[in-house]
This record gives C-alpha cells, structure tokens and sequence, in this order.
C-alpha cells in the first residue's frame, strides 16, 4: 500500500467522553475498615517502640509476665503536656496484646 491508496489513510474519530457515572457509596464496613486505618496512624504512625527491660514502666503486672517478656509501643500523644505516656505491651512471644493504657512513668 502507498500514501495515495484510499485505505491507506486513516480516519480520526472524535474523541469519546466518558459516560458520567453514579456517586457509589462506600459499605459500613469499609467506612470502619478507614476510621481504624485512620486511627491507627494517627496514634502509631512513627510509634517508638522499646524493649520491655529497658522502659520505666510502673504497671502492675495482671498476668504470668515480666517486663523482659513484652515489647512497649509508645502511642503518639494527642498533645503536648506533662503526664504519662500512653502504651501497647505486646508479647515478644506470642505477640499478643497484653496491655493497653498508661505507663505509669508521669514525674
């Protein structure tokens, strides 16, 4: 085929739009599935995490565990002020959460 041949030459469509399509609607569960994804990293997004035996921990111990046996997440604080650190102890061998609230560690 050459330039001149009628085939040769091609047609030049008009562009389409799309065709505008109905507001959907997310579930309740991927409303919840977002607010704990949100609330997640606003509390641990960038969390310092350190060795049970190593923290100033001042919690009374509600099980068969030592502060050698946990790990402590420090969730980020909402504000600056002078009080105790809000934590997560996770088990370094099972990984279960086993605390969750206030280190005890104010003054």
């Amino acid at each position: 085929m050459t330039a001149s041949h009628p085939k040769a030459k091609r047609k030049v469509a008009a562009a389409k739009r799309p065709k505008p399509r109905k507001a959907q609607f997310i579930t309740r569960a991927e409303a919840r599935r977002r607010a704990d994804r949100h609330v997640f990293n606003r509390m641990f997004g960038g969390a310092k995490v350190q060795d049970g035996a190593t923290a100033k921990l001042c919690i009374y111990n509600r099980g068969d565990w030592s502060a050698n046996d946990v790990w402590v997440v420090y969730k980020n604080p909402k504000e600056i002020a002078f009080k105790s650190a809000e934590v997560v102890l996770v088990s370094k061998r099972t990984g279960r959460v086993l605390y969750e609230g206030s280190a005890g560690d104010e003054g």
